[in-house]
């Protein structure tokens, strides 16, 4: 299991019915999605990580790069946005400075609802949520098959990589693009047989086509459904009257 699963499995959230953490995380991020910003965005950024850190215990060292890694793709998505071709040359747009922010913002408070869902909820719970709420077996088992092998291939590709290191395989630029294209084609090869073997490990758990998790219904609480909404809304009301 990567860090990401560990934590999601074994933090003091883990075992809350998926439906409040759903309409916690869901309503956090549909109102990212609704609220200007920056006000209301920083509010939803500041329970998601009072959530994740104080209340579930997730592990920062888990938590805090799961949250950052997607800057680099904000900050490669906004250039367009914010620099115009003009006569040959590059220059900055205004109206394009005015809808990065505001893009980047939104793009932070909807990715720190995301995150902090997938930290304190593990995969096996959400596909059998899925699964109770009509999600089509078929959907689920390729859900399921395609998270499996991105875990299994990302733990293979860092295998190889500390093995090419530790034979010195990018000692030089040369012999970096060798290892490079080695490992690519190493893990390509992988990929195909390790999809077969967990394909076939997962028939054998329930039908081909069928995905079976030990994951039970827990009952909602009431009293935290009423916390929830007023959480919710008043991460609403605070943006949209800033």
């Amino acid at each position: 299991m990567n860090p990401l699963e560990l934590a999601a499995a074994h933090n003091r959230w883990s075992d809350r019915p998926v439906a409040e953490k759903l309409l916690l995380f869901g309503g956090l991020l549909v109102a990212a999605l609704l609220v200007p910003p920056p006000v209301g965005h920083a509010a939803i950024l500041a329970v998601c990580c009072v959530c994740g850190l104080v209340l579930a215990r997730v592990p920062a060292r888990v938590y805090l790069p799961a949250l950052l890694a997607p800057a680099v793709f904000l900050a490669l998505g906004v250039g367009p946005l914010v620099w115009d071709l003009v006569g040959g040359r590059l220059v900055v747009d205004p109206a394009g400075v005015d809808a990065a922010w505001r893009a980047v913002s939104r793009a932070i408070a909807a990715t720190a609802a995301t995150v902090t869902l997938a930290c304190t909820t593990p995969a096996a719970d959400l596909l059998a949520a899925g699964r109770r709420a009509g999600l089509p077996a078929p959907l689920a088992h390729v859900v399921d098959t395609t998270y499996r092998l991105v875990g299994i291939l990302v733990d293979t590709t860092r295998t190889l990589r500390q093995a090419h290191d530790l034979r010195l395989g990018h000692r030089t630029a040369r012999a970096a693009i060798t290892s490079v294209g080695t490992q690519f084609a190493t893990v390509f090869v992988l990929a195909l047989t390790r999809a077969r073997a967990i394909d076939d490990a997962m028939a054998l758990r329930a039908e081909r086509g069928e995905t079976a998790v030990l994951a039970s219904a827990r009952p909602v609480s009431a009293a935290r459904l009423v916390v929830i909404a007023v959480v919710v809304g008043a991460v609403v009301a605070v943006g949209t009257a800033a």
